[in-house]
């Protein structure tokens, strides 16, 4: 773990907020002597979707040969989960050491939390000599801070509605700062958009001359089934094993690899297929209990979430679902609580000890408002050991979703042994 002084500072950094632009992390690197410039990055934007592609396309690079740097956010545990280098995570002491090096410059520059941590990242991979970044944005994109890097590849995965307080409240507004990361005569790989959606990227491309590929229709899947176990689909006759669970996840998947044969379209079937079959995704309809059978997600918007309940239904026809949830307060409620009332039997609502969110009353009271069966648990733990230890909840495939605040509790709670190092 990092020492308490590191925690503290980095911990200070997030009372700064949110800024958007990139001057700060723009000087914050020349201080840095610039490391993004001798970097190529696949930047991944979109609103669902952009970690597990991300760590898709990491993946394949990595059984290519090649040396591969990994960016996302935010973390399950530790802060060294968001930035990777062949799917190791950065060290409590290299980022001790950056640190101290620049502190004087992140708080001369009121650098956020994020700022700094994307300053770090691209220091760490210029150091560590890696030939591919794949890099997540955090917010948006186009006054993202990773909006910096030298980009070989834009990706945008699906588009949705999802922090519309900085993004805005039309899918168009939302669409043009994810775009904000296409840069002029690169390629661009998108996942199947909105139609309103999709008129927006093909004016961006045109504009910036770029070239676009639209992932169903360069890669074309076929058979795929889902299991509990994981997922096969075929591509030209070849098939393909995924361990990440639900339809959404093969969407995922057919843009991670568009994605990497349009980066270099000799890469071998191989290295795509060995790739795939060894990622690994935490956090992500993962399942931590076969008795009762317990699934964790972080989706925390609407458009993740449905994607998640209709995977959970096709997986498991027989069994009724049950979910344990906590919101943070600037999420919009009435959607999610339309798509629990369509496919969950009841609910319980909670919070983590950290972050802000609605409280477990104030939670319940909107679910109960629709008629759902709903009850509060004041912490995580007792709500998970409801979950568990009463025998008729047995019944119910249980889904915990809404963050990713509450996984230490429940990586805890389920005796899973979080990230031994390599993802």
């Amino acid at each position: 773990m990092l020492d308490r002084e590191t925690q503290n500072y980095l911990f200070t950094l997030r009372r700064r907020g949110i800024k958007i632009g990139l001057h700060r992390t723009e000087t914050l690197l020349a201080k840095c002597g610039n490391p993004h410039y001798n970097i190529p990055v696949i930047h991944i934007a979109g609103t669902n979707g952009k970690g597990s592609t991300a760590a898709m396309i990491a993946s394949i690079l990595r059984e290519s040969g090649r040396k591969v740097g990994l960016y996302t956010s935010p973390h399950l545990i530790r802060f060294n989960e968001r930035i990777r280098v062949d799917g190791k995570p950065i060290t409590d002491d290299q980022i001790t050491k950056f640190l101290n090096r620049y502190r004087s410059d992140i708080d001369s520059l009121s650098s956020t939390f994020f700022e700094a941590t994307t300053a770090l990242t691209f220091s760490y991979f210029y150091h560590s000599d890696i030939d591919i970044a794949v890099i997540e944005v955090g917010l948006g994109g186009r006054l993202d801070s990773t909006n910096v890097s030298k980009s070989v590849l834009s990706v945008i995965t699906p588009i949705d509605y999802d922090h519309m307080e900085f993004l805005g409240h039309n899918l168009k507004s939302i669409a043009k700062e994810k775009f904000g990361i296409i840069k002029p005569q690169t390629s661009v790989v998108s996942s199947l958009q909105h139609p309103e959606v999709m008129d927006i990227l093909e004016e961006t491309v045109k504009k910036y001359k770029s070239d676009l590929n639209i992932s169903v229709i360069s890669t074309p899947i076929e058979n795929s089934i889902c299991t509990n176990n994981g997922s096969t689909f075929y591509i030209h006759g070849q098939k393909y094993y995924l361990p990440l669970l639900g339809k959404h996840q093969i969407n995922n998947a057919q843009t991670a690899i568009t994605a990497c044969k349009v980066y270099d379209w000799q890469i071998e079937t191989q290295s795509i297929k060995e790739g795939l079959a060894k990622v690994s995704w935490p956090g992500r309809m993962q399942k931590l209990s076969e008795n009762p059978i317990v699934f964790y997600d972080v989706a925390h918007n609407p458009h993740g979430l449905q994607a998640v309940l209709e995977s959970t239904r096709e997986l498991y026809p027989g069994f009724n679902i049950a979910c344990i949830c906590a919101l943070k307060k600037t999420k919009s409620i009435k959607n999610i609580v339309e798509l629990v009332k369509k496919y969950c039997k009841n609910i319980i609502t909670t919070m983590p000890n950290q972050g802000d969110f609605f409280t477990p009353r104030a939670l319940w009271k909107e679910f109960k408002k629709q008629d759902i069966n709903a009850q509060f648990s004041e912490t995580v733990v007792d709500a998970l050991s409801f979950c568990t230890h009463i025998e008729e909840n047995r019944r119910y495939v249980w889904l915990i979703f809404g963050t990713h605040y509450f996984a230490e509790d429940i990586f805890t709670y389920f005796n899973f042994s979080f990230d031994n190092g390599e993802i």
